[in-house]
């Protein structure tokens, strides 16, 4: 049960980036898409106060590492792009960007774990399976929106 809800977790940590990644590049019709998620997150769990503010942070942690790294990969762009006008492809500066992001992306996701972790420590175990089976059921539908998500 407990390899259950860390998987879950993590899957949940994902598909809020992926959400969250999906309101940035403007995929998603609802503005800002991780506010609308954290409001039906919000309503489907009947949140108390603060469980909602634990969502609310976890959501503006999500905006904040958004935001980061649309910075961070317009910085990487320019560095590839010179790399390949370069008359000759500088393999060792490659593979430190390729280095670098990678651990940038496991910090990230580390953080996003924890501050999901936050979130989920709040809910009471009723509350946390009802997010388990809204994930999982988000997992199982390959295609168009989730269903708690509208």
């Amino acid at each position: 049960m407990k390899i259950l809800l860390i998987i879950s977790a993590l899957i949940a940590v994902l598909a809020i980036a992926g959400l969250a990644w999906a309101g940035h590049r403007g995929i998603c019709g609802h503005g800002d898409l991780v506010e609308h998620v954290a409001k039906r997150i919000s309503h489907r769990l009947d949140l108390n106060v603060e469980q909602t503010k634990e969502l609310q942070d976890f959501a503006e942690q999500i905006r904040g590492q958004r935001d980061d790294w649309a910075a961070r990969r317009s910085q990487t762009r320019q560095e590839i792009d010179g790399l390949l006008v370069a008359p000759t492809l500088d393999r060792e500066r490659l593979m430190a960007l390729i280095d670098e992001r990678h651990q940038d992306l496991n910090t990230r996701v580390r953080d996003l774990a924890e501050g999901f972790a936050d979130f989920s420590d709040s809910l009471e175990p009723e509350q946390r399976t009802r997010l388990a089976e809204l994930i999982g059921e988000r997992m199982t539908r390959p295609w168009g929106p989730p269903r708690w998500v509208h």
